[in-house]
């Protein structure tokens, strides 16, 4: 069981199997609390988590502090030997909330987790394409396979030329040359219509079309 004295502003436990991390909320309901609360084994991939970095040749996690590093090697019994520059053996650790309390003792500095950006749900489009890349996860010194869905975007109605003399319509393609003749509406002191180049269209999608050309000429000023 924890004990009172162990708990610490940002304190990482587990609480019900499941991480918690001890937040100012808590302290008004710590003795309901501590029963619940186990502590969590040192492993490279929390300390990571914690800001420090590691040797992979060696194992040893390490973080510095305004000059100073502080060195945790894997031990015996589950344990990490705490070390300095000169300083061999300076103790052991076990726990992560032991490394968060020893580093705010040296260095006045607390060591917080920082918060799991959530997660958005993928939607996989069945025709979508799907690459495959290996990413190196550097918490743990191996390639991780990731999958990547990548959904191609989507066309728009129409397309404006940089120039502004030529609309195209997607779909049912058509072509339109901008114009002052048969104009369909008023902007910026001239008369905008549109005569068909290629393709086919009605009278009433022309008016669709210019109607898109006045929104899409009002959206950019």
């Amino acid at each position: 069981m924890i004990q009172l004295e162990e708990i610490a502003l940002g304190g990482l436990f587990y609480r019900d199997k499941k991480v918690m991390q001890i937040r100012e909320e808590h302290f008004g309901d710590l003795l309901p609390l501590l029963p619940r609360l186990e502590p969590i084994p040192i492993d490279p991939q929390r300390l990571w988590k914690l800001g420090f970095s590691r040797y992979v040749n060696t194992g040893v996690s390490y973080k510095d502090w305004q000059g100073v590093r502080l060195y945790l090697r894997p031990a015996t019994l589950n344990r990490w030997l705490v070390q300095f520059e000169g300083i061999p053996k300076a103790g052991f650790v076990q726990y992560i909330h032991q490394v968060q309390r020893l580093w705010f003792d040296l260095f006045q500095e607390h060591l917080f987790q920082p918060p799991q950006a959530r997660v958005r749900q993928r939607h996989v489009i069945p025709e979508a394409d799907v690459s495959r890349r290996l990413v190196k996860d550097h918490a743990i010194s191996h390639y991780k396979r990731y999958e990547t869905t990548i959904t191609p975007p989507s066309d728009q109605p129409y397309y404006f030329t940089w120039d502004c003399r030529i609309l195209f319509r997607t779909g049912q393609v058509a072509a339109w040359r901008v114009d002052e003749k048969s104009p369909l509406f008023t902007y910026a002191g001239r008369n905008w219509g549109l005569t068909l180049l290629s393709g086919t269209a009605t009278e009433e999608e022309r008016i669709k079309a210019g109607k898109w050309l006045k929104g899409y000429l009002e959206e950019r000023g």
